[in-house]
């Protein structure tokens, strides 16, 4: 068996196809102030459609909630010295972010290492220009 030494690029119809994750993402994004209560973060996600809130605070995002971060928090919300009045920001997580031009298995993979089921998606100017799920990626998926 002979064995080529030197690397050879693939041919172009291997070329990955996958498209930007501008392609799939949601535009609309609904966020929320940090000192807002649980109960009207989740009203908001029921009224919205939606299971995932940047959390914005003088302009900028300093994290993001989640449909499931709320419910424990509501759920935990009954403690040794009785009912507590949380507030977004008790429960808030880190946002990972991606570009609008990166493919979607940059977003996925981001989506693995920060264990996430959705990433803010940020536009060239760095303001979030969307948000993608792990739904969306699994729609974009099954139409291809």
């Amino acid at each position: 068996m002979i064995h080529d030494p030197l690397p050879r690029p693939a041919p172009p119809e291997t070329l990955d196809d996958q498209p930007p994750v501008r392609a799939v993402m949601s535009r609309t994004v609904v966020a929320i102030d940090p000192a807002a209560p649980l109960s009207t973060a989740l009203r908001l996600m029921l009224a919205d459609g939606v299971r995932h809130l940047p959390v914005m605070e003088d302009g900028r995002c300093t994290g993001m909630v989640t449909e499931t971060d709320i419910l424990r928090g509501l759920a935990a919300r009954r403690g040794p010295w009785g009912t507590a009045d949380l507030r977004v920001l008790d429960v808030v997580r880190s946002a990972p972010a991606v570009t609008a031009t990166d493919p979607l298995s940059t977003a996925a993979a981001v989506m693995l290492q920060e264990q996430s089921d959705a990433v803010l998606v940020l536009g060239a100017d760095g303001v979030i220009a969307g948000i993608l799920t792990a739904t969306d990626l699994v729609h974009a998926l099954a139409r291809r």
